[in-house]
C-alpha cells in the first residue's frame, strides 16, 4: 500500500503514531525486512523469555557459585621452586676444537671450519626434546624417588611426577621461538621446606645421573674405537704392499689410464661409423631415385646435382621445346621447320641422357668409396675392441686394491678422529651440567612465597556468573523455538508466502454491556474473544482509545480491494486453522467497516457447526441459512439487516444441520452464491476452520479469495503451511493473512 493514501495512524502495537504503511506491514520491501528480521527476532526474544531466561541462569550461578566456595574451602595452597642448569657449553670452542682435531686428519674441510662461529647458536649436541623425557622416565626417577623416600616417608610417587616439571628455557627471536642450552627444574608441593630439599636432591641426582651416563658412553666408545684402530692400520699397510708388488712386477703406474684411451678411441670409431652409415644411406637412396626418374626420361634431375653446371643446357632444351609447341600450330609434323626442330630437340635430349648416366656413375663410385670407409672402420673397431678384452687381469686387480686401501684409510681416519674427540670428551665430563640458578621458591615482590595455586576467587565466580547466563540465554532460546506459534506479525511475514494484509491489534479501553443485555450502537471496539458467553461476545461501546482498531480494518479493508483494482472483489471468505482465532470477528468488524464506506455488504454466517455472527449483532438465529437451503423460505425472510446501518445485512446460519457439507455442496447453495452477487456490493462468508473440515474449501471455491486469520501466540506454525497448502494444492485463491491480537506496548 502506497503511503500518501493513508498519512498517518497510531499504531497499537508500539503506542506511537506511525505511516499507514508500517502499520499494515505491506509498504516495505522483503529485501529491507530480512536486514533487520534476525535482529527483531533475537530482542523480542529476549523480552518473551527474559523470566525463564533469568530463573534459569540465577539457578545456575547460585549452584555453581556454592560449589565454588564449598571447593574454596578444601582447597589447599602449593608454592613452587625452581633451579636453573647449563647442559652444554655457552660459546661453540668445544665444538670448534672437536673440528679442528677432524680437520688434522683431513676428514673436514676449511669451509666447514668456518662457519661454526656463524651458527654457534644454531648447533646443539643434545637433543631437548628426548633429554626432558628421559629425566622423567620411571627408569630414571624411581632411584630418585627411593632416595627421598628415606626422608619424607609419605612422598608418592604419582605426586613426585606430576609436580616435578622439566622444560627448555626458550626465547622469541624474528618472530619464532627459539630454544636455549639452559633446563629449568621446578617442583611444587604443600610444604615450601620439602620443595627446596626436593629440588636440591633431584639437582645432585640428575648431575652425577648425567656424568655417568656421559662417562658409559665415552668408554664405551673408547672401547670400540682402541679395538679397531689396530686392525685398520694392519690392513692399510697390507694393501699398499700389494699394490707395491703389482706396480714392480707389471712396469706400470696407472693402467687405468690406457684402459680409459682406448675406450675414448672406441667411442669415437662408433660416432664415425654411424656418420659414414648414414651418408651410405643417404647417396644410395638418391642414387635410386634418380636412377628411376633417368630410365623413364626425365633427366631434369640433374640440376638439382649442379644448377651451374646443367643451367644452361636446360635453358636451350626449354627453349627448343618452346620453339616446338610454337610452330606446332604453325606447321604440320611432316614440315621441313618441325623436322628440324625435332632433330635439335633429340640431340639435346641424347645430350642430357649421356650427363645423367656421367652423375649416376660418380654418385656410384662415392657410395663404393663410403662403404669402402664402413669396412674399414668397423674392422678398426672391432680390433680396439678385441685391445680392450685383452687388457691385463693386473689392471682390475690394481683397481680393487686401490679401492679397499681408499676405503680403509678413510676407516682409519675417522676412528682417529673419534679417538681424538672421545679423549677430549673425557676431560670435560665433569663439567658437563653447571648449576646456573641454586634451588629457591617463588616469591612474589614482597618477597614472600608465591601462591602457585591459589584457591577460587571473585574471578571464579564472575566466570560461572557469565557461563550461568548464556545458559540460561541458549535455555530460553530453546522454549522459543519448541514453543511453534506466531509470536509477531514479522514471523508470520517471514514465515508464510503470502502478503500479511493486516494487523490487528487488541483495545485496551473495553466497556463490555453484558450483564444489562443492553443494545449496543455499531460502533466496534476488539477483535478478542476470550469467553464462550453469547452475551460477551456482542458488539461492544468504542471510545477515542479504539482508534487504532478502528483504523486496523480501514487498512485491511483497503489492502484488499488493492489485491485487484481492475476488477473489484465482490466476495470472500473469512476463515482460519482451528477454532478461536478470531475469524467471525475479523469478519463481522471487515463488514462494517465496508458498509461504513457505502459498500452494501452481506455477511453471511457459513459455520453451521458452531455459529457465532448472530450474537454479535444480538440477531435472531431461528431462520437462516440452513433454513433457506431446506426449505422454501425466500432470501427476504431469511436476510437480516443491522439496526443503524442501512448497508450491513446479515444471513445468520439458522438451525444446525445433520450435514453442513452436504447442504454447501448443493446446486441451491451456489444458485444462492449467484444471487448474493447480484444484489450485494460485497458478500463475505464466515466459514469453520480448515484443518479437519471441509466447510471453508467447498466456499473458498466459490469466491474470489480467501483470508486466512492467524492469531498471535495461538497459532501453530504447521498448522497455517498445512492450511495453504491445502488451498494452494486446490488452486484457491488466497489474498493474504491477517494477524489477529497483536498486543499493544
Amino acid at each position: 500500500m502506497d503511503k500518501k493514501y493513508f498519512p498517518f495512524q497510531k499504531n497499537e502495537i508500539n503506542g506511537h503514531y506511525v505511516s499507514g504503511s508500517s502499520a499494515n506491514y505491506l509498504a516495505s520491501s522483503p529485501e529491507e525486512d530480512d536486514q533487520v528480521l534476525d535482529v527483531n527476532w533475537v530482542l523480542a526474544v529476549l523480552k518473551r523469555r527474559a523470566l525463564v531466561m533469568v530463573a534459569v541462569a540465577a539457578t545456575l550461578a547460585a549452584m555453581t557459585g556454592s560449589l565454588i566456595l564449598l571447593n574454596a574451602k578444601k582447597t589447599i595452597s602449593e608454592y613452587e621452586g625452581k633451579c636453573t642448569v647449563l647442559v652444554e657449553p655457552v660459546t661453540s670452542d668445544d665444538q670448534l676444537l672437536k673440528l679442528f682435531v677432524q680437520a688434522q686428519n683431513n676428514s673436514l674441510g676449511l669451509l666447514e671450519l668456518s662457519k661454526i662461529k656463524s651458527s654457534a647458536q644454531d648447533n646443539y649436541s643434545v637433543d631437548y626434546q628426548s633429554l626432558t623425557r628421559l629425566l622423567k622416565s620411571p627408569e630414571v626417577l624411581a632411584p630418585l624417588f627411593n632416595k627421598l623416600r628415606t626422608k619424607y616417608p609419605k612422598l608418592d610417587y604419582n605426586q613426585l611426577y606430576n609436580q616435578l616439571n622439566i622444560q627448555r628455557i626458550s626465547f622469541v627471536q624474528d618472530g619464532k621461538e627459539a630454544g636455549t642450552k639452559l633446563l629449568e627444574i621446578s617442583y611444587r608441593d604443600r610444604d615450601s621446606i620439602r620443595i627446596k630439599d626436593v629440588l636440591e636432591e633431584t639437582l645432585k641426582y640428575y648431575i652425577e645421573y648425567m656424568r655417568q651416563e656421559r662417562l658409559a658412553v665415552n668408554n664405551q666408545g673408547m672401547e670400540f674405537i682402541n679395538k679397531q684402530i689396530p686392525d685398520l692400520q694392519q690392513k692399510v699397510d697390507k694393501l699398499q704392499n700389494e699394490l707395491q708388488i703389482l706396480r714392480t712386477k707389471y712396469n706400470f703406474n696407472q693402467p687405468e689410464v690406457g684402459s680409459r684411451l682406448l675406450s675414448d678411441q672406441i667411442n669415437n670409431l662408433a660416432n664415425l661409423l654411424v656418420e659414414v652409415e648414414s651418408q651410405v644411406a643417404q647417396n644410395r637412396r638418391l642414387y635410386e631415385t634418380y636412377n628411376q626418374r633417368s630410365t623413364m626420361g626425365d633427366n631434369r634431375w640433374i640440376v638439382e646435382i649442379s644448377p651451374k653446371s646443367y643451367e644452361s643446357l636446360m635453358g636451350k632444351v626449354n627453349d627448343i621445346e618452346s620453339q616446338v609447341a610454337l610452330s606446332s600450330t604453325q606447321f604440320y609434323e611432316d614440315s621441313l621447320p618441325i623436322k628440324s626442330l625435332r632433330k635439335k630437340q633429340q640431340s639435346l635430349r641424347d645430350l642430357m641422357q649421356r650427363e645423367a648416366k656421367s652423375v649416376l656413375f660418380q654418385m656410384k663410385a662415392q657410395i663404393q668409396q663410403l662403404e669402402s670407409r664402413q669396412g674399414v672402420l668397423t674392422n678398426n673397431q672391432k680390433s680396439l675392441k678385441d685391445k680392450l678384452i685383452q687388457m691385463p687381469q693386473a689392471q682390475r686387480r690394481y683397481d680393487e686394491i686401490q679401492l679397499e686401501l681408499d676405503i680403509a684409510k678413510e676407516n682409519l681416519k675417522l676412528f682417529l678422529g673419534k679417538q681424538k674427540t672421545l679423549q677430549l670428551d673425557s676431560g670435560q665430563i665433569n663439567n658437563s651440567w653447571k648449576v646456573i640458578a641454586k634451588p629457591e621458591l617463588v616469591k612474589d615482590d614482597n618477597g614472600a612465597p608465591n601462591v602457585v595455586k591459589p584457591k577460587p576467587t571473585k574471578r571464579h565466580l564472575a566466570i560461572a556468573i557469565v557461563i550461568s547466563s548464556l545458559l540460561g540465554i541458549a535455555i530460553g532460546f530453546l522454549v522459543e523455538v519448541l514453543n511453534t506459534v506466531f509470536h509477531t506479525p514479522e514471523e508470520i511475514r517471514s514465515a508464510i508466502k503470502c502478503p500479511l494484509l493486516g494487523v490487528i491489534p487488541i483495545a485496551k479501553a473495553i466497556k463490555i454491556k453484558s450483564r444489562r443485555r443492553e443494545i449496543v450502537p455499531a460502533k466496534f471496539t476488539s477483535v478478542s474473544s476470550t469467553t464462550n458467553s453469547g452475551s460477551l461476545r456482542r458488539i461492544i461501546v468504542s471510545n477515542d482509545k479504539d482508534f487504532p482498531l478502528v483504523e486496523a480494518f480501514h487498512y485491511l479493508y483497503t489492502n484488499i480491494q488493492l489485491l485487484s483494482a481492475d476488477q473489484p472483489i465482490s466476495s470472500l471468505t473469512i476463515t482460519s486453522t482451528v477454532k478461536g482465532e478470531g475469524k467471525s470477528t475479523v469478519a463481522v468488524y471487515l463488514a462494517k467497516t465496508a458498509s461504513a464506506v457505502g459498500k452494501r455488504v452481506l455477511l453471511v454466517d457459513a459455520n453451521m457447526r458452531s455459529p457465532q455472527i448472530h450474537t454479535y449483532f444480538d440477531l435472531s438465529n431461528i431462520r437462516g441459512l440452513s433454513n433457506t437451503l431446506t426449505s422454501d423460505l425466500s432470501l427476504n425472510e431469511a436476510i437480516q439487516q443491522v439496526p443503524d446501518d442501512d448497508n450491513l445485512f446479515v444471513l445468520t446460519a439458522g438451525s444446525i444441520p445433520p450435514d453442513p457439507i452436504k447442504l454447501l455442496s448443493s446446486r441451491k447453495m451456489h444458485y444462492l452464491m449467484e444471487q448474493f452477487l447480484t444484489l450485494f456490493d460485497l458478500v463475505i462468508y464466515d466459514t469453520p476452520p480448515l484443518i479437519g473440515l471441509a466447510d471453508g474449501h467447498l466456499l473458498a471455491s466459490q469466491t474470489n479469495g480467501t483470508v486466512l486469520i492467524v492469531k498471535i501466540e495461538t497459532t501453530n506454525r504447521g498448522m497455517v503451511s498445512k492450511a495453504l497448502d491445502q488451498l494452494n494444492i486446490a488452486d484457491f485463491k488466497v489474498f493474504g493473512v491477517v494477524a489477529n491480537g497483536v498486543k499493544g506496548r
